[in-house]
């Protein structure tokens, strides 16, 4: 079932869940995705436990992503089984249709956050993806379930059960009031033990920078220290004593996080995402990977385990500098002259359409000459509340536009 789309897989050990769901009496499945890896990028060197699953397991060379830049369609699609067309998970910033309470009421929202995800469900009965995930189908079939890892693509994977009551679900919110529920016996686990019962936030890492001040020098390990531990010291260890079999997502957020946010090229085109900070994000999802391998053979789970590894996209690095753009010909205090503002594309298509353009992440305030959207989101029309209208996001990596609302 995974295997026929995994997006930007970079490769494959042992067997896919439909085979592993099919084995009695027990046989596991852990599907580790480091966020935004290139598989060229891959070596004994930059990452030595990738690089041996690659090279001693099964390599799934010419596969690619469903969508080339964006995590949470590719997440739809790895979590379910399906393309776009049925998730409708176009970006990583939807169109609702309808004011979202937990993004003050707006209809865009970024969806990777568990309450925008909540709502959505809420408003479209319980499943705005209209589709079964993996994780709820396995559970259902008796097995344990969980998905560790990075904000809004870990819910995804069992995002209809909000009550901690099916799959373990631990990211970025857990803890707080956002967060999903944990199992009594994850959060008495937690309370006495060390990792702590609130995730980490990836503190340095989050720097993002801007045209005045450098991003981060250093990757997300805390945070996903975090994660790697809750799941080899407390998840996996409770998994194996019940003597069921599971499945585990554990979703990496490096390198993509550090590579967005990295700040070896400050308004510059070298090194990139080849600079010494990506490299170390790139270390530390294959650093994560190891730790996760090791539990396996410490709780003797290794040999009914099979790992799958698949990146949702791959990365580059891109110029932000245009002569043809309108919105590079404007001026802005927080942007260097002729280069891209955020939200561009919004810019560019409102002065095409002579519409006006909103900003939904400030209180839909209209966006006038010399300002760009906060964001980068636009809603694009001659009223921002209306039921219908269009998104328009940049991102670092590439450029969307969508247009479709989802399923009502």
């Amino acid at each position: 079932m995974m295997m026929r789309f995994c997006p930007t897989a970079v490769f494959v050990v042992f067997a896919g869940l439909s085979s592993a769901m099919a084995d009695p009496p027990r046989h596991n499945v852990i599907l580790f995705v480091p966020d935004g890896l290139r598989a060229e990028i891959v070596t004994q060197e930059t990452a030595p436990t990738l690089a041996e699953i690659r090279d001693t397991g099964v390599n799934f060379a010419n596969s690619h992503s469903l969508f080339p830049t964006f995590t949470m369609p590719n997440s739809s699609g790895m979590a379910t089984g399906h393309h776009l067309g049925d998730t409708s998970v176009f970006g990583n910033v939807l169109y609702a249709g309808f004011p979202i309470r937990s993004a003050k009421s707006a209809r865009i929202a970024f969806i990777e956050n568990d309450d925008i995800l909540g709502d959505i469900d809420e408003h479209f009965s319980g499943n705005f993806i209209d589709e079964e995930t993996i994780l709820h189908v396995a559970h259902r079939a008796g097995f344990n379930t969980a998905a560790i890892g990075k904000l809004g693509p870990t819910l995804i994977f069992d995002h209809t059960s909000r009550d901690g009551g099916e799959s373990v679900i631990v990211d970025d919110a857990t803890g707080s009031k956002a967060g999903i529920p944990l199992a009594s016996w994850l959060s008495d686990a937690l309370k006495a033990a060390n990792p702590p019962v609130v995730a980490p936030s990836r503190g340095d890492n989050g720097k993002h920078g801007n045209a005045h001040e450098s991003g981060t020098n250093v990757a997300n390990v805390t945070q996903q220290a975090y994660f790697a531990d809750v799941l080899t010291k407390i998840v996996l260890p409770k998994f194996g004593n019940d003597g069921k079999p599971f499945v585990v997502v554990f979703w990496s957020r490096d390198p993509d996080g550090t590579q967005h946010n990295q700040g070896d090229s400050f308004l510059k085109l070298e090194p990139g995402i080849n600079g010494p900070t990506s490299l170390a994000a790139i270390r530390n999802a294959d650093s994560n990977l190891a730790a996760i391998r090791a539990a396996l053979d410490t709780l003797g789970l290794a040999t009914m385990t099979d790992i799958i590894v698949s990146a949702d996209h791959g990365f580059s690095t891109i110029s932000k500098q245009s002569e043809t753009s309108p919105a590079a010909k404007a001026s802005y205090t927080n942007v260097p002259a002729s280069y891209l503002p955020p939200g561009f594309v919004a810019i560019d298509l409102a002065t095409a359409l002579n519409l006006p353009l909103w900003d939904p992440d400030n209180d839909n305030a209209r966006v006038e000459g010399g300002k760009h959207p906060h964001d980068a989101n636009g809603f694009i029309g001659e009223d921002p509340a209306a039921s219908r209208g269009e998104s328009i996001r940049t991102m670092r990596t590439g450029l969307s536009v969508r247009i479709r609302p989802l399923r009502s």
